[in-house]
């Protein structure tokens, strides 16, 4: 590899750094006095404190790299709040007019800081992105690196740990929590192994592990990532992706290994910690690649069923002891209702015989007892004690645990539902909205998809399921959007769904679920005389080297079509199977690319008219080619990180005429839309519009008053997009307007006075919308504005003549944790 070259130090960046710490310690001195701006100076040293660090990390990373001359303007600010301060000093306790004037300006000064750092930060970011773009570059020649994917998609390339229970029991698994602490702690172990059966909580001792305050003290970049399934590339991806860096294209597992050298190489400088979790026990040979002796404090945690000879130190987990697994039991069954009479002995003591010391089967069957009356407890006790063999198998755990879910609380849907999220690929993040989309149509739920979430609370509540929400906003999903939330079905749990689900012949199965791998296909499926398929829930997934055109496949009765895939490094595109053209009564498709690059749809024209709901994910969408199709039932088309491409041909029919009763369409982290095509303005029918975190999309046309139907708009972090059009106005039955995060909208058109229907306004981050035009007062209908503290100054007065207005001042805590990374 070329020798770097040495950039000079940017004299802007020194400057800058004086100035921040002058006014740093005028505020520090400042806020020890206890002046009369007491609040307001604490405000700004707390702020103050979680730039420092990384003012310093700026200075330090600077000596070796060219800054931009963007700097400039945060020198002046930090001279703007020195020279305010100054000026507060001398204002007399007793001039409460100038008092209360600086209030305000200390305010405005401190929201100004958080915002405008954050704006550089990102401009840094990308610079930085593209350093490491040109060291990759040097160790494989490849022409075309590939776009960096969407940042902040809670989704896709994201490792964190997932989040950690409020308690582990066990003396053992307490001793073994301390020594794998004290060993990552310390210097000189690199790979610790912790093993144990199914079900006995390794990969619970592990997140609990990375939540630890001394291990977060140390690892400053901690990632956690599923294994079961070893892809080296699919995994190094993710990390590039994670780390904040633009994902290449790996062609190979020879270049992901150099990848994965030069990505830690990067973020080496910090301690980093890798969790590999739930590894195979033929995958001896892909932890070795993850193995470099070079790195200075870079730990390896790997959790398995098997143990590896090579890997030590190892530490084993056993099912709990009789007494642990009591004491589980009883925090697990009282933790959300103290006030319970205390659970009857002899009824714990003989369910947690039952469990065989599993601490995972204990909570799940704590979670379906609690509250229920002691006949309720009786009654499942011996519905799951007959038949209890010993356990010596994973199959016979499995088996266990059936026992303990069939029939929770006499309510099948549970069961359902739990089954349902193995139409997903293992360790993924489900996305809500996916299984809203499914839900709704295979049991016939609300349109808007509440009693569905409520559902996947109810799977969550009882431990059969993980709930990510990856940012919660002032809007509690006013609009039922839920487009953070996802689902999550680790290990056991899937297995445990995925064996119910194949249950009796596969004929007569309510689902079909087929993970196939390169061209091989069941052979039940390969049958000349093949007999018509009863499921109602079908989900496939395949491959990257899947290639094989589709057999046929009769599925008469199936309602929701699930499609997982990930590409061929090549060709990118990906065919849809034929016999989506004759599944008559289909009414849900959700088809997700799970590669790192969009592919592209072959074989759209199998796409029904029966059709309802309609999800794609990674797709290279063509919208003015969609109105070739036929889709005149379509009620909700969503597309997700896709890449949409607006130009038309002659050929192109008109949208409008395609799906002509639509009335959702959902389009997020879409960075390349810059508009909508015409023929979506010409769909009468359409209630709810939302374009979320298109970064790119500017232009929101006159024609959107041509949609008189629409009563939900979201325009939520379209950072781009300037101004609201007039005909906006015209929209008369819109109840709810989401501009959150509009970074660039700088005015609210006058006519928007005209929105009679409207109840709601979300305008929380919009940073540059300072003044309201005056028809905002003839919102009569108005409930509910979300925003922030500056801009509620401004809705204050109104509420005299607006009396049913609640502002809701919507203060997110700063956290500026991500800018080290």
């Amino acid at each position: 590899m070329k020798k770097e070259p040495v950039m000079p130090v940017d004299f802007a960046e020194a400057v800058l750094q004086t100035a921040f710490s002058e006014l740093f310690s005028l505020v520090k001195d400042v806020a020890r006095t206890g002046a009369a701006f007491g609040p307001q100076i604490k405000k700004i040293k707390s702020t103050l404190s979680k730039i420092d660090p990384i003012i310093t990390e700026i200075h330090e990373y600077n000596k070796r790299l060219y800054c931009p001359k963007e700097l400039g303007a945060i020198k002046d600010l930090m001279d703007e709040g020195k020279g305010l301060v100054n000026k507060c000093l001398r204002i007399h306790p007793l001039n409460l007019c100038k008092k209360y004037m600086y209030l305000n300006r200390l305010t405005e000064f401190d929201a100004k800081v958080l915002r405008e750092f954050q704006i550089y930060i990102q401009l840094l970011d990308a610079r930085n992105n593209g350093e490491m773009l040109w060291e990759i570059r040097e160790v494989k020649e490849l022409t075309a690196c590939g776009s960096s994917l969407q940042s902040g998609l809670g989704a896709w390339g994201n490792l964190a740990a997932p989040e950690a229970p409020d308690f582990i029991v066990g003396s053992k698994v307490e001793e073994s929590f301390r020594k794998i602490k004290e060993q990552l702690l310390e210097e000189g172990v690199s790979v610790i192994l912790v093993t144990a059966p199914p079900g006995c909580g390794k990969t619970i001792l592990v997140k609990k592990l990375c939540h630890d305050v001394d291990i977060e003290g140390k690892f400053r970049n901690i990632m956690f990532v599923p294994v079961k399934k070893p892809n080296l590339r699919d995994i190094v991806q993710k990390m590039i992706q994670h780390n904040g860096f633009a994902v290449p294209m790996i062609e190979t597992e020879d270049d992901a290994v150099q990848y994965l050298q030069l990505l830690l190489q990067k973020v080496g400088q910090n301690p980093v910690l890798l969790v590999l979790d739930n590894v195979w026990t033929e995958s001896q040979s892909f932890l070795d690649k993850f193995k470099f002796s070079k790195i200075k404090d870079y730990k390896i945690v790997v959790t398995s069923r098997y143990e590896f000879p090579d890997y030590r130190p190892v530490h084993h987990l056993n099912p709990l002891t009789h007494g642990d697994a009591l004491e589980l039991l009883r925090r697990t069954v009282t933790v959300d209702d103290s006030s319970m009479d205390p659970p009857d002995e002899k009824l714990l003591d003989q369910i947690v015989k039952s469990c065989k010391g599993l601490p995972w089967a204990l909570t799940v069957i704590a979670k379906s007892l609690q509250g229920k009356d002691r006949s309720f407890w009786i009654e499942k006790l011996n519905a799951w004690s007959e038949g209890h063999s010993r356990l010596s198998r994973d199959i016979d755990i499995l088996n266990c645990l059936k026992k303990h879910l069939d029939n929770l609380d006499g309510d099948p849907s549970i069961m359902e539902r739990f089954m349902d999220l193995s139409s997903f690929p293992e360790d993924c993040k489900i996305p809500a909205t996916a299984l809203t989309d499914m839900w709704v149509e295979l049991y016939k739920l609300d349109f808007d998809g509440v009693h569905a979430i409520a559902d996947l609370h109810d799977l969550v509540y009882r431990n059969l399921a993980d709930l990510v929400v990856t940012r919660r906003n002032s809007s509690d999903d006013d609009d039922k959007s839920y487009s953070s939330h996802y689902a999550m079905q680790y290990g056991l749990l899937r297995e445990l769904a995925i064996m119910e689900c194949n249950q009796g012949e596969v004929e007569k199965r309510e689902r079909l679920i087929l993970e196939l791998t390169e061209n091989s296909f069941p052979d039940w499926w390969s049958r000349q005389k093949q007999q018509p398929l009863g499921a109602r829930l079908v989900s496939i997934s395949t491959d990257g080297t899947f290639s094989t055109p589709w057999p046929n496949l009769e599925l008469p009765e199936a309602e929701a079509l699930v499609l997982n895939f990930t590409t061929d490094m090549q060709t990118k595109t990906y065919a849809l199977p034929e016999f989506i053209e004759t599944a008559n009564k289909l009414k849900a498709l959700i088809v997700t690319n799970y590669s790192f690059f969009s592919a592209k749809l072959d074989n759209l024209h199998v796409i029904g008219s029966n059709l309802r709901r309609i999800r794609l994910e990674r797709i290279i969408v063509s919208l003015p080619s969609m109105g070739n199709l036929h889709l005149h039932s379509l009620q909700k088309i969503s597309f997700c990180m896709c890449e949409i491409n607006q130009v038309s041909t002659s050929n192109d029919a008109k949208i409008s005429d395609a799906m002509p009763n639509l009335l959702e369409l959902d389009i997020e982290y879409c960075d390349n839309l810059v508009t909508l095509p015409d023929g979506i303005y010409q769909i009468k029918s359409l209630r709810k519009l939302s374009i979320a975190n298109c970064h790119n999309f500017s232009i929101l046309p006159q024609q959107i008053g041509q949609l008189a139907s629409l009563e939900v708009v979201r325009l939520n972090s379209c950072t781009n997009l300037s101004q609201l059009p007039d005909s906006i106005g015209s929209l008369q039955n819109l109840r709810f307007l989401d501009i959150s995060d509009c970074l660039s909208l700088s005015t609210l058109p006058d006519q928007i006075g005209q929105m009679v229907s409207l109840t709601r306004i979300n305008m929380r981050g919009c940073i540059k919308l300072s003044v309201l035009p005056p028809s905002i007062m003839k919102l009569t209908s108005l409930r509910k504005v979300i925003c922030d503290q500056e801009k509620a100054v401004t809705w204050w007065p109104l509420k005299e003549s607006l009396n049913s207005l609640q502002v809701v001042v919507f203060e997110e805590e700063p956290n500026l944790d991500w800018l080290r990374d």
